[in-house]
């Protein structure tokens, strides 16, 4: 197997290292184990206040591509010391899988399409669902969405008793900061667990549900103020100054995570002067529908390339690494369905993936993978242990397996019922693409062979009972490790 960047050990201090690690090892696992603990003394079991929102049921040229180089060329770590980094996680809402770097004609995505010349791309990555709150929710938790304690309500709630990403960083030293523009945000449903700060000032004032409000410019805005620091230690920053001023200790210290969540590929769509004009373009396959949608994700992209360009002109640029995905996609006729939030088609659950490390080469990975894995990735990027008790594992063996030697392993989406979408489960199971079965309330299925039918077109749950059988047993195998809980009611 060939070795990466993520080997910069000395042969000659094996030994001392491997004592190291073991001695840090026990500190931060009881650091983080407290965590996890103390959530579930003191809030598990305990009833979430349910949300009254019915009245919020929703349905849901040439472009600028100068980007600072994201350096490529990092010199080798300390042979004592494995490198760690800072991350920053970037979603995308009703992101679709479809765009420039994957083959998607349109000029839509040429920021995103330069990350993901340097970056990991993961060819078929999913969503654990295909609405916000059981999609970000989990992600950031690293459990799906019937494992956490949550309440029923359409804009889930998620109850202290989940341990979120950002806590487990503070836990262990490191310094956290998020930002997001949709009012669901602001309204304190869990999201601001572990960080230490949670700017929702991009969130237009008196927001209604699909506000045609534009917020991609104020939300990069806050990013970028702060990220405003020269020092990867004094980050966040708040008014120009460093918001945490008491040192912390762990093996996160002096190394920050941030999260940001841009919304406005999601309708409804507001068109933009300087974007190209995608309705005028004619290529065959692509609804006359979906031009303004692109016309979205082409300005979202100005703004996160804005992002990325301020980023990669920072001191730390060489120590951070880079997480971009999307929430979910965005269903424009496919199967005749239109939206999201209903369903598990593929356009509604196959999203980007990029993940950019400095000094990993860039690659491609066609085998399956999941949101389920991007906790334990940026626990071990942050140079934290594994969390035994997390389904995913750390897509950082990825970026030096051979070709021939990326672990294969099944998908599981998992979309509880809410007050407007039924309950829908599906597994990915064998060889990638994979054979794809859909549970629909529990009692229907269909099953799709990726390989031949990659827009699940013909259904083969009754033509093909083997098959059938086999992806049902691969989705009991995956149920039977969760620790499933209903939601308050």
């Amino acid at each position: 197997m060939r070795r990466g960047p993520f080997h910069a050990y000395a042969a000659d201090l094996a030994a001392w290292v491997a004592i190291s690690s073991i001695a840090a090892l026990g500190f931060v696992t009881w650091r983080a184990g407290g965590v996890v603990q103390r959530r579930l003394v003191a809030d598990g079991g305990a009833a979430l206040a349910a949300t009254d929102d019915a009245q919020l049921a929703s349905a849901e040229g040439t472009a600028h591509v100068e980007m600072a180089e994201l350096d490529s060329s990092v010199d080798a770590a300390p042979p004592t010391q494995r490198r760690t980094y800072n991350v920053v996680i970037i979603t995308v809402d009703t992101l679709r899988a479809d765009l420039g770097f994957s083959g998607y004609p349109r000029p839509v995505s040429p920021n995103i399409d330069a990350l993901a010349a340097r970056s990991i791309v993961y060819e078929q990555a999913y969503a654990m669902a295909s609405f916000t709150p059981k999609c970000l929710g989990p992600l950031l938790i690293g459990r799906y969405s019937s494992e956490t304690y949550r309440d029923y309500a359409h804009y889930t709630n998620f109850a202290p008793a989940n341990v979120f990403l950002g806590e487990r960083v503070q836990e262990a030293g490191g310094r956290t900061a998020g930002a997001a523009s949709h009012r669901y945000f602001g309204w304190r449903k869990g999201f601001d667990q572990g960080l230490d700060v949670w700017d929702t000032s991009a969130i237009p004032p008196n927001s209604v549900d699909n506000d045609p409000t534009i917020t991609s410019a104020k939300l990069t805005d806050v990013a970028i103020g702060l990220l405003s620091s020269e020092r990867a230690a004094d980050v966040p920053v708040r008014d120009g100054k460093p918001f945490v001023t008491e040192p912390r200790s762990g093996t996160a210290s002096g190394h920050f995570l941030t999260w940001f969540h841009y919304l406005d590929p999601h309708l409804p769509y507001v068109p933009h002067a300087d974007a190209p004009s995608f309705a005028s373009m004619r290529e065959p396959g692509i609804p006359r529908e979906r031009a303004p949608y692109d016309g979205e994700v082409w300005f979202t992209d100005q703004e996160v390339g804005r992002l990325l360009r301020h980023i990669g002109e920072q001191p730390w640029a060489k120590e951070t690494a880079i997480i971009l995905t999307a929430d979910h996609g965005e269903a424009f006729g496919e199967k005749g369905h239109w939206g999201h939030g209903r369903e598990l088609w593929e356009p509604l659950v196959h999203v980007p993936l990029l993940v950019y490390v400095p000094g990993a080469p860039p690659r491609r990975i066609k085998a399956k993978r999941s949101h389920i894995d991007i906790v334990p990735t940026v626990l071990e990027l942050m140079g934290l242990p594994p969390d035994p008790e997390l389904h995913g594992k750390s897509l950082l063996a990825d970026l030096e397996a051979a070709p021939g030697e990326v672990e294969e392993r099944d998908v599981y989406i998992d979309m509880p019922d809410g007050p407007y979408n039924e309950l829908r489960r599906a597994v990915l199971t064998g060889p990638s693409p994979g054979i794809k079965l859909i549970e629909f309330n529990g009692n229907r299925y269909e099953l799709y062979d990726l390989r031949f039918d990659p827009n699940e077109t013909k259904n083969i749950a009754w033509s093909d009972p083997t098959q059938l059988e086999a992806a049902k047993e691969a989705l009991k195998r995956m149920r039977s490790s969760l620790k499933e809980r209903p939601a308050v009611k």
